[in-house]
């Protein structure tokens, strides 16, 4: 019994060491498997990201036809409905039909008209003109008169097969002969000053007509362009400003255009042939002077 515990108390530091060697054993065996735990963890949430964002990056590479067929279809259909909407404004055009004369509710005849679509406001210094998409080949010549659905737009400037040039009643250059239907008196329409404005000025009117304001204003049938009666527009102000000429004193009225030409989207184009042989007649005249 002595030599036993005298053999104890001789190796009792191997005995301390076997059981610190234990415990440092265990404490790394459970940290291996801990950090095992947490490395698998972060190693599965890392390659789950980066399969994720592999998986987004394809698709999306694989998006790409799809994209084109899709842009190409959107175009068409864009196209298609370009198209049909200009058919429903034309079948429109269709029923607002401008009036014979401003007096009368019968619309203009089938076959004594070409519709046609404005194409482009065009302008030079102090003039402007309607690009249109019928000319030569849809029956068009110069000199022909042209009407919107509400009153006269001008006349045809010049002509190519397929298109033609329309030069309104705000060009500078325009004249056109009107009536005063309530006074039963003539006068020229002038442009307006600002080709933007739709106030023209009703010029040369005798002194003793005396308009009221909204009183209608017809061509008069002086004019190779249009027949007598076109809606033209009304008085916009019944006080006029006076002219002294060498014929005497005249009065001017503005005139407020049944035509809006800022929002002219068709127009119609009386098909009556131009009077060439009696305008060339009047033309003599000045050449012999």
């Amino acid at each position: 019994m002595n030599k036993l515990l005298e053999f104890l108390r001789r190796s009792k530091h191997w005995f301390v060491f076997l059981l610190l060697e234990a415990i440092a054993l265990s404490m790394v065996f459970s940290s291996t498997l801990y950090s095992r735990s947490v490395s698998w963890y972060a190693t599965n949430a890392l390659l789950g990201r980066v399969n994720e964002l592999m998986t987004e990056f394809w698709s999306y590479i694989d998006l790409r036809p799809e994209n084109k067929t899709l842009l190409a279809e959107n175009a068409r259909l864009r196209q298609v409905n370009i198209r049909l909407m200009r058919q429903m404004r034309e079948t429109q055009a269709y029923k607002e039909l401008p009036r014979l004369h401003a007096t009368d509710s019968v619309s203009l005849r089938e076959g004594s008209f070409v519709i046609a679509r404005v194409l482009n406001r065009a302008s030079r210094i102090g003039e402007v003109f309607f690009t249109i998409d019928k000319g030569e080949a849809d029956g068009i010549r110069k000199d022909m008169g042209v009407m919107s659905a509400t009153g006269v737009v001008g006349a045809v400037y010049s002509t190519s097969r397929h298109y033609a040039l329309v030069i309104p009643i705000l060009n500078q250059n325009m004249r056109l002969s009107c009536s005063l239907t309530s006074q039963g008196v003539s006068g020229t329409l002038l442009a307006p000053v600002n080709p933007n404005s739709n106030v023209a000025v009703l010029s040369n009117v005798p002194p003793h007509a005396h308009p009221h304001l909204g009183d209608t204003i017809v061509t008069s049938g002086y004019s190779y362009l249009f027949p007598e009666g076109m809606m033209v527009g009304t008085i916009a102000d019944s006080v006029p400003s006076t002219v002294k000429g060498s014929a005497g004193v005249f009065a001017n009225f503005p005139v407020r255009l049944a035509t809006d030409f800022q929002s002219l989207r068709y127009v119609y184009i009386l098909l009556e042939k131009p009077v060439v042989e009696a305008r060339a007649l009047e033309d003599s005249l000045q050449r012999d002077e």
